[in-house]
């Protein structure tokens, strides 16, 4: 067995088949005596939870559980783990699971030195509360490749009343360790692997194009971004038609990670089109933000065509010879080919015509992800991007 250990910015990484038997030390060393366990309903039945929960009980550890998340989780679903959390007595969090599990852990840890409610402290919230000062530790085991949020700041929380997923933003969201464990991901179905990688992929895509690392070029983001490119555009395929191969899951792993923390510069236009989608058609967040991926990206060519070919060069194309924006464009039908052998969903599937879009278009537009972008900051941008990826013609 061997195990990598790193330190990231006080994010204590292990990495490496069977590192969940680290999970143990790891707790001793953050002084977590009795950890509420997040996850959600699918992982414990798949099993996957009950892998990490027998390391707790070969250790010794008493524990409680809260398995009430669901994808795109409810601010009510942090209510009703803090709930636990408290009336158990616990002193730390160990979240399982996907995305959905690691923001729920990470919110109910910052709640649990903060008064209201986790809405309070959202972005969107006019007038909105800070966070002044770091909740319970926080130990985060992904189970799927895709969000990142084991190494993020952030977390996307969905308001049970409207709908409206919102962001949480604060390094008191960072966790103390991410547990990387690729046996954990074994159970994974090969639609969730092709729906959280291209997640990651996003990710990453999007912060080597985001506008404060264009204007002001990140060493750290943009290496990160790049390799995690590499990684991910070389293992998604494999992983999705045999998802057996423990290699091939560490790799997804180690994409998804350095693409979770390349986004800690921010997030781009796809996840603002995704937060249409999930809003007001109920699609899942890999889905929503999957399929516009090549089409902002087209959109955006002009806006850093030569970015656009370093993405293309670390997808494995090669750009030799071609101008940035030739080079840029072999990057768009790279991606498109990802999504056709994945047998991606399509914008049709939600969404019959442009009519349904201009609703939301002006919204659409406003969202602090499409704000922060260079190009796409009216609603006939986001339009086009829409139309494009109906296969629609503009309509003028």
């Amino acid at each position: 067995m061997s195990i990598i250990r790193y330190q990231l910015a006080g994010i204590q990484l292990v990495l490496g088949e069977g590192a969940r038997k680290e999970l143990p030390g790891e707790l001793l060393r953050s002084g977590v005596k009795k950890p509420l366990v997040v996850t959600e309903g699918g992982v414990l039945e798949a099993g996957t939870a009950g892998l990490v929960l027998g390391e707790l009980k070969k250790a010794g550890y008493t524990y409680a559980c809260y398995s009430g998340v669901k994808p795109d989780p409810l601010d009510t679903m942090v209510d009703e783990g803090l709930e636990i959390y408290r009336r158990e007595g616990c002193d730390g969090i160990v979240s399982v699971g996907g995305g959905s599990s690691m923001d729920t852990g990470k919110c109910i840890s910052v709640m649990s030195v903060h008064e209201g409610r986790i809405l309070d402290y959202a972005r969107s919230t006019p007038g909105h509360r800070e966070f002044e000062r770091r909740g319970c530790p926080i130990l985060s085991l992904p189970t799927t490749s895709g969000t990142g949020s084991e190494v993020s700041r952030y977390a996307v929380i969905t308001n049970a009343l409207t709908h409206r997923k919102t962001t949480v933003a604060t390094s008191f969201l960072l966790s103390d360790s991410a547990v990387l464990d690729p046996e954990l991901a074994l159970t994974m179905p090969r639609e969730v692997t092709a729906y959280t990688g291209m997640d990651a992929l996003a990710h990453a895509i999007e912060a080597y194009t985001y506008k404060d690392a264009i204007e002001e070029p990140s060493r750290i983001s943009d290496t990160l971004a790049l390799e995690a490119v590499r990684l991910l555009s070389g293992n998604i395929r494999k992983a999705y038609e045999d998802g057996s191969s423990l290699e091939v899951r560490k790799q997804m792993m180690w994409g998804a990670l350095l693409a979770g923390v390349a986004l800690n510069i921010g997030s781009g236009e796809t996840h603002a089109i995704g937060s249409m989608l999930a809003k007001y058609y109920g699609v899942c967040h890999g889905i929503s933000v999957g399929i516009p991926l090549p089409y902002c990206m087209e959109y955006n060519i002009p806006w850093c065509p030569e970015r656009f070919r370093d993405i293309a060069k670390a997808l494995g194309a090669d750009v030799s010879g071609m101008t940035p924006e030739e080079g840029a464009a072999v990057a768009v039908r790279e991606v498109k080919k990802i999504l056709e052998d994945l047998r991606f969903p399509k914008m049709s599937d939600y969404i019959h015509s442009m009519e349904e879009v201009r609703k939301f278009s002006e919204e659409c537009a406003g969202n602090s992800c499409c704000v922060s972008n260079g190009r796409m900051t009216e609603k006939e941008a986001v339009e086009q991007v829409f139309a494009a990826c109906l296969g629609a013609k503009r309509r003028r």
